[in-house]
């Protein structure tokens, strides 16, 4: 009897389990709250294969959390229960990172035979790109143009018709920034963000506000980064706040890498960076690649390689060229700061191969500096070429205006000598080693031991560098 009554005890607790994850899974996916489905993931990998065969909807909580693992494959073999409700089913699909563009269209397409609407699905997932979202949807940068009335109609079945023409503006702004073609991506993007405020489309709007940004920082424009970060977090509901929050953190801190802010840089690899050693989740990415700028800067070479490679395979299998040009690109700047010259080439051989292609000129020229320094030496071995030139052109033009973007982070002022600060004022006079010697009536090698010092401290190679950085840092 007491057997019959465990029995009975454990049967109504799965229940109880299922329903509720049912109802929340009804909230999660009508206000795409992937955090949420994403908190209860261990409940969602505790069902049988007879549970999930029966139910649908919990099977969708499944494969969520597999993609967010990027476990691909058996996201997939999940695709392949048949599923009584066609509809969901289409919008499982459209969300696989692995699907080709012709099936995303061929599934937009049986929407529209249907006439029946989705308007549910979730392709930016809290990120600030559309093109690169869930999805990299970049290689169909040179269709947009040619077919706008055709995009925006297909749009209506996957988002709500009244802001389709303003996301079709958006996606075409964040194609026209990667081809640097700054005016025509800011005329669009300003446009885009009126429309997502007045039709509370929080998500997209985080991600027009974020190029805006971009644009204003690639015009060398001076604007109020705080404003920025202020006003996306304005736009933020109470009940999303967790779902943005996260990314929205992350956005902050790209921008303090503008700033030299390194306090804050610090604060958030202290308490809100992800952890890719535990809860490891693709829908991170983008806080990933920032993470990877924070061990660039504080030079943890070894952590940047680890990361990277972590991704490299997850990435290759979802098809996201333009990720993987990013990961090549913060390794060739890696190993080119760890003085492996062979291995920075071949990181951004390959970041070059995918980025000719899909043109993306501003991926790779945002590094400013500290991807300039390692093209021109790869230029001077390798030779010139019209691509190679144009991305000088853009990196020479963003180190000129943003000369603290990823910087190192530097030591104290207090660990410089009073003699090393003296020596650094001099040379940023235009004084020689031997006048600055005679200077201090010391010989030319003491003075040659200082500037040794003062070089391993600012990461510098020459003098004129090493008065560089001082000034950048306000050290003189």
């Amino acid at each position: 009897m007491a057997e019959i009554e465990k029995q009975k005890s454990e049967i109504d607790e799965r229940k109880e389990l299922i329903d509720d994850l049912t109802y929340k899974l009804y909230s999660y996916l009508n206000n795409y709250y992937l955090i949420g489905i994403r908190r209860d993931r261990e409940k969602f990998y505790s069902f049988t294969q007879e549970e999930l065969e029966q139910n649908g909807l919990l099977r969708c909580g499944v494969y969520m959390n597999l993609i967010m693992d990027g476990k691909l494959d058996d996201a997939e073999k999940l695709l392949q229960i048949e599923d009584s409700d066609t509809i969901r089913w289409l919008g499982m699909l459209l969300v696989h990172p692995r699907i080709s563009i012709q099936d995303f269209i061929r599934t937009v397409e049986t929407l529209k035979k249907r006439n029946t609407p989705i308007r549910s699905v979730l392709l930016t997932a809290g990120r600030p790109y559309v093109l690169n979202g869930l999805y990299d949807f970049t290689k169909i940068g040179p269709l947009l143009e040619r077919n706008r009335e055709l995009i925006i109609e297909d749009m209506k079945y996957i988002y709500e018709p009244n802001i389709c023409p303003a996301i079709y503006s958006l996606c075409l702004a964040e194609y026209y920034y990667q081809q640097n073609r700054i005016l025509d991506a800011e005329i669009l993007v300003n446009r885009t963000i009126k429309e997502f405020d007045r039709a509370s489309e929080n998500r997209l709007l985080f991600s027009a506000l974020h190029l805006q940004a971009k644009i204003l920082l690639a015009q060398g424009k001076v604007f109020n980064i705080g404003s920025y970060i202020k006003d996306c977090r304005k736009f933020i509901d109470e009940n999303g706040e967790m779902e943005f929050s996260y990314n929205i953190d992350t956005a902050e801190v790209m921008a303090a890498f503008y700033e030299g802010n390194h306090e804050l840089i610090t604060q958030w690899i202290k308490t809100k960076a992800p952890d890719e050693f535990s809860n490891f989740n693709m829908l991170d990415l983008y806080r990933y690649m920032v993470k990877i700028r924070c061990y660039i800067i504080t030079k943890k070479y070894t952590a940047v390689v680890a990361l990277a490679e972590k991704l490299r395979p997850l990435l290759e299998e979802g098809h996201r060229q333009m990720d993987l040009c990013e990961i090549d690109i913060l390794l060739t700047i890696c190993f080119y700061h760890a003085n492996e010259k062979k291995l920075a080439f071949e990181s951004l051989e390959r970041a070059l191969k995918i980025a000719k292609r899909r043109k993306f000129y501003r991926l790779i020229a945002d590094e400013g500096e500290a991807i300039l320094q390692p093209m021109i030496e790869y230029i001077k071995t390798k030779g010139e070429t019209p691509f190679l030139m144009k991305l000088v052109d853009i990196a020479r033009d963003v180190t000129i205006h943003h000369p603290l973007y990823l910087k190192p982070l530097y030591k104290n002022k207090e660990t410089f000598t009073h003699t090393e600060l003296d020596i650094l004022r001099l040379l940023e006079q235009g004084m020689t080693k031997e006048s600055i010697a005679e200077y201090f009536f010391v010989s030319v090698n003491t003075i040659k031991y200082h500037l040794k010092n003062i070089y391993s401290k600012l990461d510098a190679k020459s003098a004129s560098q090493a008065v560089w950085e001082a000034r950048v840092i306000g050290l003189i």
